[in-house]
């Protein structure tokens, strides 16, 4: 597996860059920045839908969204000796079908939905979630395990003690909610970068003066930071894609998935 390159390499990438310029850019909250993988994940589900969540559907997400990626980055060892399930080879077979040549196989969607996360007589779906992660994680290296349930809740417990994040429970159920307070300050830092990057396109001399805007932003920014500020930097640089997976796999969920 040597030459594989996950959407945590590029993240780290981004971001050791920037720690070592960030002298030179204007004062701007680094918490995507120090945040952890798992945590930035987190931070994007709730900026992304923003509503109130549980715990069990943030674990669902960040953990299917990591499924994605590690058959999809090629992590998966192809060695002979590697013995893979047929539970999961299957899978395999099917997620690259669906994925052919940079176009959508909806035949292949359907029976990935249907077999692999939707109930059956013999399994429901959360049991067939957590079988494809035991499968992965007993192939790949560790670098590349897919979340526990104990991480995910730890990376919780973590944001809720910072309070970055609420807790609020009901006679039956436990809601998450981003902190009323950060949510405020977020906005202010989403709206500087914006202000920033109108700025860029009035002063722009290129031909598209949203294209030579954002490319500036991207220069003077990581993604995982504009990412977690919804700049959605993609939109303008078509040869660009998000890192964070739940953005990365946000139109997958909705093809593949019940949630």
């Amino acid at each position: 597996m040597a030459g594989v390159i996950t959407e945590e390499d590029d993240q780290l990438k981004d971001i050791e860059q920037f720690k070592q310029n960030v002298d030179a850019v204007p004062a701007i909250d680094l918490i995507p920045v120090y945040a952890s993988p798992v945590e930035r994940e987190i931070f994007n589900l709730f900026f992304t839908l923003l509503t109130d969540l549980t715990p069990k559907y943030i674990e669902k997400i960040i953990q299917t969204t990591y499924i994605f990626d590690r058959i999809g980055s090629g992590v998966i060892p192809q060695d002979k000796e590697v013995k893979i399930s047929t539970f999961l080879e299957e899978f395999i077979s099917l997620f690259h079908r669906y994925k052919r040549f940079g176009s959508i196989d909806k035949s292949a969607a359907k029976e990935i939905r249907l077999k692999y996360f939707s109930p059956d007589e013999n399994m429901s779906a959360e049991a067939k979630r957590l079988k494809l992660i035991t499968e992965i994680n007993k192939i790949v290296d560790k670098k590349y395990k897919i979340p526990s349930h104990s991480s995910i809740k730890s990376s919780l417990l973590n944001l809720e003690a910072h309070k970055l994040i609420d807790r609020k429970t009901t006679i039956t159920k436990t809601f998450l909610q981003i902190n009323f307070n950060f949510y405020q300050h977020w906005q202010e830092v989403h709206n500087q970068l914006v202000a920033e990057f109108e700025r860029y396109k009035k002063e722009s001399k290129a031909a598209n003066k949203d294209i030579g805007a954002m490319e500036i932003i991207l220069n003077k920014y990581p993604r995982t930071l504009l990412e977690f500020y919804k700049i959605e930097y993609w939109k303008y640089l078509t040869d660009k894609k998000p890192i964070l997976l739940v953005l990365k796999y946000k139109e997958d969920l909705m093809r593949l998935t019940r949630y």
